[in-house]
């Protein structure tokens, strides 16, 4: 514990300071000490924020020409001749590129399994 007196308190033969200026110094650590404490307890709570996230689905994208013909166990000539030909094929027009969306691809096969 400090003591109220102004005598002057040797720290290892560095400096010598005042009751009160040591006491202005652990005010000022304290201070310190519970600014990081707030800082610790936000980025926890962030921390757990972006924990609880969910990450998209691994089939929660679109799929290319080729890698959908795969999915299905078709050819990539088979699937133009599908995109042609067969209007419950459901796909995306992104530019010139055409894209599917798995869940369109699951939809058309059980629709190819039922009929």
């Amino acid at each position: 514990m400090v003591t109220t007196s102004a005598k002057p308190v040797a720290l290892g033969g560095v400096t010598e300071m005042t009751t009160s200026e040591v006491r202005l110094i652990a005010e000022r650590i304290e201070a310190r000490l519970a600014s990081i404490a707030e800082h610790e307890a936000a980025i926890r709570s962030d921390l757990e924020a972006l924990a609880s996230l969910t990450s998209p689905a691994a089939d929660d994208h679109l799929l290319d020409v080729a890698a959908a013909a795969q999915w299905l166990g078709v050819s990539r000539a088979t699937m133009f001749r599908l995109l042609r030909t067969d209007t419950r094929l459901l796909h995306v027009k992104v530019g010139k590129r055409t894209l599917f969306r798995p869940d369109d691809l699951r939809a058309y096969a059980a629709g190819q399994v039922a009929s």
